[in-house]
């Protein structure tokens, strides 16, 4: 079977991490070939199957990728589910799984076009530093934390400048993610893999990001991870569920990654063969 494993311009064969896929994948008797989501000599029609990978620009052009998520799967199947990306590429879901009851970092919405006031907005919810960021972005891109003092003029003229381009978010600052790290929990095929701390310098956006140091799991975020993924609108071959610690000590998702995150294959030895394996399975129900 021939797979084709997405990517894009700035990564034509993928990161370091996602090539232990390779070998795992050719054991199986597939034939992985790297491809770039945008590229319009793609004949989508020849694989058996699009694997979304490191299409790390997708948040620099949504219309085109919510576009491409239309077209490419009338011709091949692609993983995740386009629906599930479609869902998970705007981090409103956050809100929605708070909704169904998930503990989700408290997060504020601030739509495009509505007006709004970062330091009543921050007042009313009694946060104290906050950050604000996108809500549709990746890397680390236009998320700034803002202390009370500097919320008046330069957070919400911040607020402004994401607010011109599309939805904004407000989350309180949690302290205890800026000094132990983001957990993050890797599962394939709704199976927990592996988890990672990962380190404050997956804040810069790159290839040559540092890998995450691997992580006993704890029980209660476990179970939070597989809490997120029994409320996500469809099956996923591969999730990967950030957590934070909250105010009091418990376990709160950050952010629920579906369409390209890092898998961290390196921190575990069986990974890309539990990768492989639950394609494989994936591919024969």
């Amino acid at each position: 079977m021939d797979i084709a494993l997405i990517t894009y311009w700035g990564l034509p064969e993928m990161t370091e991490d996602d090539q232990r896929l390779l070998e795992p994948l050719r054991a199986r008797g597939l034939r992985p070939r790297v491809v770039r989501w945008d590229d319009p000599a793609v004949e989508w029609e020849r694989f058996r199957l699009a694997l979304v990978r490191t299409t790390w620009d997708y948040f620099l052009k949504p219309v085109e990728f919510l576009a491409w998520l239309e077209r490419v799967p009338r011709l091949v199947d692609v993983l995740n589910p386009p629906d599930v990306l479609r869902w998970n590429s705007h981090k409103s879901y956050l809100l929605e799984l708070a909704g169904k009851g998930v503990p989700v970092t408290p997060t504020a919405l601030c739509p495009r076009g509505r007006a709004a006031s970062l330091p009543t907005l921050v007042a009313e919810r009694g946060w104290g530093a906050v950050v604000v960021k996108p809500a549709v972005s990746g890397g680390g891109r236009l998320t700034r934390r803002f202390e009370p003092a500097r919320l008046a003029d330069e957070g919400q003229a911040h607020l402004q400048a994401v607010l011109a381009e599309g939805d904004a978010l407000v989350q309180p600052f949690l302290p205890a993610l800026h000094e132990g790290g983001e957990r993050s929990y890797v599962f394939f095929d709704g199976v927990f893999s592996h988890a990672v701390v990962r380190p404050r310098t997956m804040e810069a956006v790159g290839a040559t990001l540092p890998d995450g140091v691997p992580l006993a799991p704890r029980a209660d975020e476990v179970a939070l991870s597989e809490r997120v993924l029994a409320a996500t609108p469809g099956r996923t071959l591969y999730a990967r569920v950030d957590v934070a610690t909250g105010p009091e000590g418990t376990p709160l998702l950050q952010e629920l990654e579906v369409i390209e995150p890092r898998l961290f294959l390196g921190a575990s030895e069986g990974a890309p063969g539990r990768f492989a394996d639950a394609l494989v399975r994936y591919l024969a129900r």
